[in-house]
């Protein structure tokens, strides 16, 4: 391996660790707002949530989720 290569190996192993760092801020962040939603639901903390799940997960993992939600939500009601 030259000495390219190892910068290279270094540079993605930095950028692997930066990226799992900004992940777990990402999902921190949506933990938070779940719970603020939770303890105190209202439009404005609603559309913070809806924000962090775009933001973290992309509009179609956003939306899986939240549909996964109200599913649950629903059949969990009907029990």
């Amino acid at each position: 391996m030259d000495q390219a290569d190892e910068i290279t190996l270094v540079g993605n192993g930095k950028m692997d660790a930066a990226r799992a760092d900004l992940l777990a801020e990402a999902t921190a962040e949506v933990r938070s707002r779940v719970r603020r939603y939770v303890q105190e639901p209202s439009e404005p903390s609603w559309h913070d949530l809806v924000e962090a799940l775009t933001q973290t997960y992309g509009d179609g993992e956003a939306y899986d989720l939240l549909r996964a939600m109200e599913i649950h939500t629903r059949t969990s009601l009907r029990r």
